[in-house]
């Protein structure tokens, strides 16, 4: 059980630093008055569907949940519905954990961004 534990774990602390990296990023962009790349859009939202199919089908194996047939698709749109329903079905109210530390990720990235931003504006005027 450890091991299958440990299986999807990499998954979701890979999507935390993707989600940070990529938050983080996009508000200096915004900051800086700049558009991010088309690149990095794409980039980010390829690598996070990815992440999230991989962390779920690593996690129906411990749980022994029925997978879906196009995990993809499915994860592409309806995400906001479905990953809440999987950690909820799956491990209960302590299932949403990771849901709540990947929007405290989140939340974190802007922050930083936003504090960086106004210490490189204190200190370049």
């Amino acid at each position: 059980m450890i091991n299958e534990r440990i299986s999807s774990l990499p998954m979701l602390v890979l999507i935390g630093v993707l989600v940070f990296l990529y938050n983080f990023g996009i508000g200096i962009y915004y900051a800086r008055g700049l558009e991010p790349l088309p690149s990095f859009e794409f980039l980010y939202q390829a690598a996070l569907l990815c992440g999230v199919v991989w962390w779920l089908r690593a996690d129906t194996r411990r749980y022994a949940v029925k997978p879906v047939y196009c995990m993809g698709l499915l994860v592409k749109v309806g995400w906001i519905i479905i990953i809440p329903y999987h950690l909820f079905k799956t491990r209960g109210l302590r299932g949403l954990i990771p849901l709540v530390a990947l929007i405290g990720v989140f939340i974190a990235a802007q922050l930083l961004a936003i504090c960086l931003h106004a210490l490189f504006e204190l200190v370049c005027c």
